[in-house]
């Protein structure tokens, strides 16, 4: 039992992980995490991927956009 709430979570985790990546889900650090400070750079790359997502959407749609037009 033990080993499968073990794989479980590691694939949540994963999954969790790639809904962030692809940019599906948006996330935004806090300050401070269980009483922990979060590392300015760790902050700054989440900011940076979500950046990156709203650049990528917005070429994918001018590429439709001259795509349409051409036809």
């Amino acid at each position: 039992m033990r080993f499968l709430l073990g794989w479980a979570v590691k694939l949540g985790f994963l999954a969790v992980a790639y809904l962030v990546l692809t940019g599906t889900v948006r996330i935004q650090l806090p300050e401070k995490l269980l009483g922990y400070e979060v590392p300015q750079q760790a902050r700054e790359w989440v900011d940076r991927n979500s950046q990156i997502t709203d650049i990528g959407a917005k070429t994918q749609a001018g590429f439709k956009t001259m795509a349409d037009g051409i036809k």
